[in-house]
């Protein structure tokens, strides 16, 4: 294959591909901390740039930490966001447009609400863009780009590997990333994950993912007497993150298919890495399973915990979930020196003050590696989002605020206030030195080397989302649904 074009260093290329941020530095650094699960490249994009013909020249930009190149001639801008990200993305948008720019946005937010986006776009791209990408272009290059584009499922068998070179990995934590698969069949009520990916589960071949973590990483280097000093005095682990032969999967859940799960666990396990990524509770139910895991090298497991009440697990249709086993899965992990990386969300039906304490007390008394709770979002085009429109309960559409550490409802069981100031509380909680001293350094100890810089980030991370003056509580910044405008999300003034 030639080799591709990456464009002028000036900005000047027929496509940029833009990630777009909050329009905040300070709300980008809370999100953007060099950690994992947190800062990560938009591989998305880079994989886009992989299907773009040599004709076309291509430059990536991640707007969290570099400007967008306005006023350079730029041909053909594709933008995708997250829900919070829409109103800087509109605005955005509409400075490329005026300058010329073709702009056509993607992404969850522009999939649920299409018709908001194109008040700020020349076209819209449904669904995953992979599968439609080709069309847009010689659309474009024609000049006779529809309106929308509706992507397909993508076959991602036939994917080429992403454009690692376009990535800028100054500014992410240091490793790798990749996916292996999409869809998601457990379908939550306040997830978009199926209504985007769909609900049948694909994957990508082992043999490709074996393909490109090799040209990635390489085969192990010979150790020097140092660094076998060091795995056998301190750690075995600590080789692997000074030759950074780290992985993140960002898959939604790695192990959605135990047969494909197992073939990719024998490629990690091949090729000698350290990794860590999502799964359901399904995973601790298969011991031998477990002992692949650990066998394959991964150092931890990012879980959907979300509640601890069984009533509200079975509301929210997240099957997988059993509260009873809860500690038992985290044993179970645990004892294979797998770390478990929570995550809760607050402000369901059921859930009232006392929810806080709770999970602090869960987390500490399981001695989880990482809890992080959020807020309940309504995201659009979610069953919760129908539930609380029906109802009359969502107190804001100024999309800015839908980044789940923001209330954007009214809860049942408590007051929006109760629950802003909860979640703070919670989070100082959390990660209060003593309780991360408690999860993280007490015997016995798994991978404290990993996950105690980890918790030092997320403490950072929450200082910031403590801040009244980045996230005013919703009493002093929120419209009431009388004063709504509609259209594009942001806030009147």
């Amino acid at each position: 294959m030639l080799p591709r074009r990456s464009g002028p260093q000036d900005g000047t290329g027929d496509v940029l591909l833009i990630a777009v941020a909050t329009g905040s530095k300070a709300r980008n650094k809370t999100f953007g901390i060099r950690l994992p699960l947190l800062g990560y490249p938009a591989i998305g994009l880079a994989t886009i740039a992989a299907l773009t013909p040599e004709q076309f020249h291509v430059r990536l930009v991640d707007e969290a930490h570099e400007p967008v190149p306005y006023g350079r001639g730029g041909r053909l801008a594709l933008i995708v966001g997250l829900t919070h990200h829409m109103p800087n993305c509109y605005r955005i948008a509409d400075r490329l447009r005026a300058e010329g720019t073709k702009v056509i946005l993607g992404g969850f937010h522009v999939t649920a609400l299409p018709d908001e986006a194109l008040q700020h776009a020349d076209a819209v791209i449904l669904g995953e863009a992979e599968a439609i990408w080709q069309e847009v272009l010689s659309d474009f290059a024609a000049g006779r780009m529809k309106r929308k584009y509706i992507g397909q499922a993508t076959d991602l068998a036939h994917l080429p590997p992403m454009r690692r070179d376009l990535l800028q990995k100054k500014f992410y934590h240091p490793g790798e990333n990749i996916e292996t698969s999409r869809g998601c069949a457990v379908g939550c009520t306040f997830c978009g994950v199926q209504n985007f990916f769909g609900a049948r589960y694909r994957g990508r071949p082992p043999e490709a993912i074996r393909a490109e973590l090799m040209a990635v990483f390489g085969p192990r280097p010979p150790q020097a007497r140092w660094k076998t000093w060091l795995a056998r005095h301190w750690h075995p682990d600590i080789p692997y993150f000074i030759e950074r032969r780290l992985l993140y999967v960002m898959d939604s859940n790695f192990v959605s298919d135990f047969k494909r799960a197992r073939a990719l666990l024998e490629v990690f396990k091949d090729c000698d890495i350290r990794w860590y990524g999502h799964a359901s509770f399904n995973l601790t139910r298969d011991e031998s399973m477990l002992d692949l895991m650990a066998e394959s090298g991964c150092i931890g497991v990012n879980i959907g915990f979300e509640s601890l009440s069984q009533t509200t697990i079975d509301s929210m249709h997240k099957f997988t979930n059993r509260t009873a086993e809860y500690a038992d899965s985290i044993r179970r992990l645990h004892e294979r020196g797998i770390g478990v990386m929570g995550t809760f969300i607050v402000g369901f039906d059921e859930d009232t003050p006392a929810v806080f304490d709770q999970i602090v007390a869960f987390a500490q008394e399981n001695r989880l590696e990482t809890a992080f709770p959020l807020i309940l979002t309504p995201l659009p085009n979610t069953p919760l989002y129908a539930q609380m429109e029906s109802q009359g309960r969502i107190l804001s559409r100024n999309w800015r605020n839908y980044d789940h550490g923001s209330v954007t409802f009214r809860p049942l069981q408590m007051t929006p206030q109760e629950l802003h100031w909860g979640m703070r509380a919670m989070w100082r909680k959390m990660y209060s030195w003593q309780s991360i001293w408690r999860r993280i350094m007490t015997k016995p100890r798994v991978r404290p080397f990993f996950y105690l810089p980890l918790n030092i980030g997320f403490r950072q991370s929450t200082r910031l989302l403590c801040s009244t003056k980045l996230w005013p509580p919703p009493d002093s910044g929120y419209i009431p649904v009388s004063q709504r405008i509609g259209g594009n999300g942001v806030k009147s003034e």
